[in-house]
């Protein structure tokens, strides 16, 4: 394939944020008086849309109002959030082959651009998409589909890199290549680096 476009979750993918999202998780939960939940069961529910959020954790609440509560205690959880050592080098090393670059992420528009301003990533995305930018997050496929027409790309000339079933599903819905990664243990985003070595980057 030839390949035009590397679409990228960023929770799991290029920001090790999962013990932030744990602790907002569970402060939300208490915020609105529900009981928390276990680290197992947080895992497993890890990239879940803020819609299944409302419908599994929040009954009764709305999305808005979840978002303005997720985007409050993420300030004081954003310290647990670290980059992974190899996702700037190879942000640098996808630029420098002139491919175009997305994000794409179920998180709010505040916290996804605290964590990009914070590690100073946003200079390497040519489109930034939130949840705050579809009307459907992933697992549907809106998101991509909106990135590659804003990125003037076709699916099938895209490749979506992310870790979590939701990421995977939005990519093959979509037609795009996917890539999946472990959120931990086999974690290696430089292997796209040998990815991109079979094939064309015209």
């Amino acid at each position: 394939m030839e390949v035009k476009a590397i679409l990228f979750d960023m929770d799991g993918v290029l920001a090790d944020s999962i013990d932030a999202w744990y602790f907002v998780i569970n402060d939300t939960l208490e915020h609105f008086g529900f009981d928390k939940i276990s680290r197992a069961k947080f895992e497993r529910r890890f990239g879940a849309s803020i819609e299944s959020d409302v419908k599994t954790l929040y009954v009764g609440k709305s999305i808005r109002e979840v978002e303005r509560v997720y985007n409050l205690k993420f300030r004081n959880r954003k310290k647990y959030v670290k980059l992974f050592p190899q996702s700037k080098s190879v942000l640098k090393a996808l630029k420098n082959k002139k491919l175009k670059i997305g994000l794409l992420t179920n998180s709010t528009n505040k916290i996804t651009f605290s964590i990009l301003n914070h590690f100073k990533l946003r200079k390497y995305f040519d489109v930034i998409l939130t949840m705050n930018d579809v009307k459907r997050r992933k697992p549907a496929p809106d998101m991509v589909l909106k990135a590659c027409r804003i990125l003037r790309v076709t699916p099938k000339n895209t490749i979506l890199i992310g870790d979590t079933s939701n990421d995977m599903i939005a990519g093959k819905r979509a037609g795009c290549v996917t890539v999946g990664y472990k959120i931990r243990g086999n974690y290696r985003i430089d292997e796209l680096k040998y990815i991109l070595k079979f094939v064309s980057t015209k």
